[in-house]
């Protein structure tokens, strides 16, 4: 039976029950298919993305000693200046070195990203408090969408949804605006989407609109003990293996 609701789609809304007209998930291009159908593709600002810049050693080392200054007495801050300039000059420059090799041979991606998730993926410690405030989900106002299948089934097939929106490179980019009266218009994304990829950010930028990263919008993907895994659910639908 849930595999059966599962096949099912809603041009409008969500699920009611049961009772719900059946029409696969691959049927035509209804507008109930996608999330959503942005102007803008999906990844349009993906190739002009600025790339985090690696700060001087030098900079680094003194910005953690005025740090470290108001925790330590005198003793302990001579102490850990030693240490800074032994590292600045040591192992530190050629640590810094290698970095900025790797950088320069993965120009698709910033520096911190790697060793940043890493950092996430790797943790143990509870999600909740710790990395984020927990998320909760309010009784529908309708009563007969409370049903747990019912419920699970309507966030299933959002998700899809979802999906298949960012494969057909219809998912709205994400845009932080810091000025929405000019930015967050549709004029201004008819007309940003006639900019070539190459210079979509800067733009965006020029309206004081700044594109954020798309590449990890992944639904179809889990993370289990730091590894990713790619799960194909619209597969496990079709085939009825749920």
């Amino acid at each position: 039976m849930v595999a059966r609701l599962l096949l099912r789609a809603w041009p409008r809304g969500l699920a009611v029950g049961l009772a719900a007209p059946c029409r696969t998930l691959s049927a035509g291009f209804e507008p109930g298919q996608y999330l959503q159908r942005s102007i803008v593709p999906t990844m349009h600002f993906q190739d002009s993305l600025p790339r985090l810049p690696i700060p001087k050693l030098e900079d680094t080392m003194r910005r953690y000693l005025s740090a470290q200054k108001p925790l330590l007495d005198d003793g302990q801050f001579r102490k850990t200046e030693e240490l800074c300039k032994n590292f600045e000059n040591g192992i530190g420059k050629k640590l810094h070195e290698q970095l900025v090799a790797q950088d320069k041979q993965n120009k698709h991606t910033s520096y911190i990203s790697g060793p940043w998730f890493d950092m996430y993926l790797t943790a143990r410690n509870p999600i909740v408090l710790n990395f984020n405030p927990f998320m909760a989900f309010h009784p529908d106002p309708k009563s007969e969408y409370n049903d747990q299948l019912t419920r699970a089934t309507n966030l299933t097939v959002s998700a899809l949804r979802f999906l298949k929106a960012l494969r057909a490179g219809l998912l709205e980019p994400e845009v932080f605006h810091l000025n929405p009266a000019r930015s967050d218009t549709a004029t201004f994304k008819r007309l940003i989407r006639l900019v070539p990829s190459a210079l979509s950010w800067y733009g965006a930028y020029l309206v004081k609109a700044y594109p954020l990263d798309m590449s990890t919008t992944r639904p179809d993907t889990s993370w289990c003990s730091g590894r990713a895994i790619s799960m194909s659910l619209t597969s496990w639908i079709k085939t009825g293996r749920l």
